[in-house]
């Protein structure tokens, strides 16, 4: 492979990791160095750096923060669970005990 490809690609991390992940560019680009441009593709694709993959996350921050928001909506918005009152039964009127009189 060129030395200047080489330097070209160490001094990307991303790119240099991908190489040693898939050997098979180290080929390509040694017959091909005009590859280079498709050898990026491949490593944005890899490393979910292309346009769509960013738009794919932005997607599910925003839905995962509208999930949250419609929850703690919920729960502020259900009014205080109230004590049970007890059925207290209606007065009576008063017996008078006939042994009292």
């Amino acid at each position: 492979m060129r030395q200047e490809l080489m330097e070209k690609i160490r001094s990307n991390k991303e790119w240099h990791d991908y190489l040693r992940r898939e050997p098979s560019w180290y080929r390509l680009l040694s017959r091909d160095p005009y590859q280079i441009e498709a050898f990026e593709r491949a490593s944005l694709q890899f490393y979910k750096k292309t346009f769509p993959d960013r738009i794919s996350r932005l997607n599910d921050s925003l839905q995962m923060a509208s999930a949250l928001m419609y929850m703690m909506q919920s729960q502020f918005s259900q009014p205080a669970p109230q004590p049970e009152e007890t059925a207290e039964p209606a007065e009576q009127p008063a017996e008078t005990n006939e042994n009292e009189q």
